[in-house]
């Protein structure tokens, strides 16, 4: 272990919200942070956290958190109420928390600290304010007040492509010298035992993601259903993660075309079973500040399809076949294509995949952030 190093203070506000890939990050970076001699203390809005585990430990603790999750959705129902006030709300967690070197996970958090001058924030995308008609227009406001306050400060930033990096210098002025980037690592999936695994499956194609509007979903069901890779193969399409309400147009859509199916949340044993069976990985999203499902499905071997816009091109290289999202046609052909590859091409890219997938690890990332911490702690 290194030497002692500064104290920080890290606010894991996502965990209140959030239980995809950043509440994975919430949970494991305070310890991450600790094996590599920072003294850390964590935080989720009022109440102070576990750097274990991400949650509160004491019955105060798990009162704060409640009255932390309704402070944070009385922000979103009210933004202009709460960006009056937030100057003066922000005493009271820069009071309880202010310990050393500040990282905040996510942008939008530094507003209930009154958007501090300094510190480090991670930031993943920035469609929030680059694209409001994909989000909440509360939250994509809250989001531009954020961004706006931290551009006027000093504070660090650590984005996780060179695209959000390039936004940042282009829409808000920022120096070079105050972005790095940071790719993200791969959490570890669950494999599971040879005996757990269900009988074989039809040919699918696999999607794993939210519906949102920036993953492009619609699209691509339509790009599903114009390939006929349905009706002249056998092959569905499988979409995994959260679904939103049953009135949602994209659920709608996918619910009424033929060979699509929904599966929703699963478990992570299922998950892993989905990337290892699929006889492809689509993603077309129009942005990704990284895209950890992409990542899996190279680390699993998978043959992958994905944007050529964001990040996914800095994480597959030429390990990928690449569609322009915004072109139905054009990913509908790309479908076509990972569908009538030769076997060794699959191998080809497959074994590309696998090992372009094993650059990208947390140790490199917590290494880069420790830098990033102890020059800002300087």
């Amino acid at each position: 272990m290194p030497g002692r190093r500064p104290r920080v203070h890290c606010e894991l506000g996502p965990v209140l919200i959030n239980r995809t890939a950043v509440y994975k990050l919430c949970t494991a970076l305070p310890g991450a942070l600790a094996e590599r001699g920072f003294r850390v203390h964590c935080s989720a809005l009022l109440a102070r956290v576990s750097p274990q585990n991400a949650e509160p430990q004491t019955p105060w603790d798990r009162r704060l958190c409640e009255l932390s999750k309704r402070w944070l959705t009385r922000a979103i129902e009210r933004p202009r109420v709460f960006n009056r006030t937030r100057l003066a709300s922000g005493i009271l967690p820069r009071w309880r928390h202010q310990r050393g070197v500040s990282l905040f996970l996510d942008p939008l958090y530094t507003l209930f600290y009154g958007a501090p001058r300094d510190g480090v924030v991670m930031v993943y995308d920035l469609t929030t304010v680059t694209q409001p008609d994909w989000h909440h227009a509360h939250v994509s406001s809250l989001y531009e007040i954020a961004l706006d306050s931290l551009a006027l400060g000093a504070c660090q930033f650590v984005a996780t492509c060179q695209r959000t990096a390039d936004e940042l210098r282009a829409n808000w002025g920022i120096p070079p010298q105050r972005i790095t980037v940071l790719s993200l690592g791969l959490f570890p999936l669950q494999v599971p035992a040879e005996k757990q695994i269900a009988p074989t499956r039809p040919p699918f194609l696999l999607f794993v993601g939210n519906l949102e509007a920036r993953k492009n979903v619609s699209g691509l069901i339509r790009a599903f259903a114009l390939s006929n890779v349905y009706a002249t193969h056998g092959i569905r399409l499988r979409i995994i993660g959260s679904l939103p309400p049953d009135d949602h147009p994209t659920l709608t859509l996918a619910r009424s075309t033929a060979g699509v199916e929904v599966a929703g949340f699963v478990p992570d044993a299922e998950l892993a079973q989905a990337y290892e069976r699929c006889r492809a990985f689509v993603y077309p999203s129009y942005c990704e500040g990284f895209g950890l499902p992409l990542l899996e499905a190279m680390h699993r071997g998978c043959i992958c399809l994905a944007t050529s816009l964001g990040a996914s091109p800095d994480i597959a290289g030429d390990a990928a076949i690449y569609v322009d999202p915004y072109a139905i046609e054009d990913i509908a052909a790309g479908l076509r294509k990972i569908v009538a590859l030769a076997p060794e091409e699959r191998e080809r890219l497959a074994a590309r995949a696998r090992e372009r997938s094993r650059t990208f690890t947390w140790e490199r990332f917590y290494d880069g952030l420790s830098e990033v911490l102890l020059r800002e702690a300087a």
